[in-house]
């Protein structure tokens, strides 16, 4: 069974990415790849040093999405997780605004 992939997005400063680009292309690999590399170099030296390994939060992640294959099954589900989230934030903001 093919694993589905998750896809990563990161906004870079113009000058960030030409370093990137230029450091990739001098190593023979893609951005991407370099990317890639770097993280899970990262990531490993976190994990050794005692960082919670990303397997202690798959049981929530798993259970929720069993519950959402419950209820929801296999559709997608309208809206933007995003726009929820900067939503909340703006509430919260009033929010905490008007106590202050």
């Amino acid at each position: 069974m093919k694993v589905k992939k998750k896809r990563l997005t990161l906004d870079l400063e113009p000058t960030f990415q030409r370093r990137l680009k230029v450091v990739a292309a001098l190593k023979g690999v893609t951005m991407r790849h370099y990317c890639f590399t770097a993280i899970d170099k990262e990531l490993a030296q976190d994990e050794a040093q005692g960082m919670a390994s990303p397997v202690s939060s798959w049981s929530d992640a798993e259970r929720f999405e069993e519950l959402q294959k419950k209820y929801f099954g296999d559709s997608v589900l309208p809206g933007s997780g995003a726009e929820f989230i900067r939503e909340a934030r703006e509430a919260r903001d009033a929010q905490l605004e008007g106590l202050g």
